[in-house]
């Protein structure tokens, strides 16, 4: 079997066309979606797209791309998994 997409070191690219359809480039794993925001982990660390009634028109994992489609309001590179994100020191600690 191939190479995780992770060890492939895929480059991360974006394309934009008319706020409406967003493909990405270097997806390596999809963590969360609903019609308002939608996470997934790039070779570049994680990308969070905000937006409306979006919708995901094409994930393929094995190739690194997803295409979104929707209203897309913002994208914020989050660097770490939102798994990650979310906790402080003191969530850590106790943990």
């Amino acid at each position: 079997m191939d190479a995780p997409v992770k060890a492939m070191g895929l480059a991360h690219n974006l394309s934009l066309n008319g706020r409406k359809i967003l493909g990405v480039e270097g997806v390596t794993n999809l963590e969360n979606y609903d019609q308002e925001r939608i996470v997934v982990q790039t070779s570049s660390g994680g990308l969070e797209i905000k937006g409306e009634e979006l919708h995901i028109q094409q994930l393929n994992l094995d190739q690194g791309k997803v295409v979104v489609e929707g209203m897309i309001n913002a994208l914020v590179y989050t660097g770490l998994s939102v798994g990650r994100r979310g906790k402080g020191f003191w969530a850590k600690l106790i943990k």
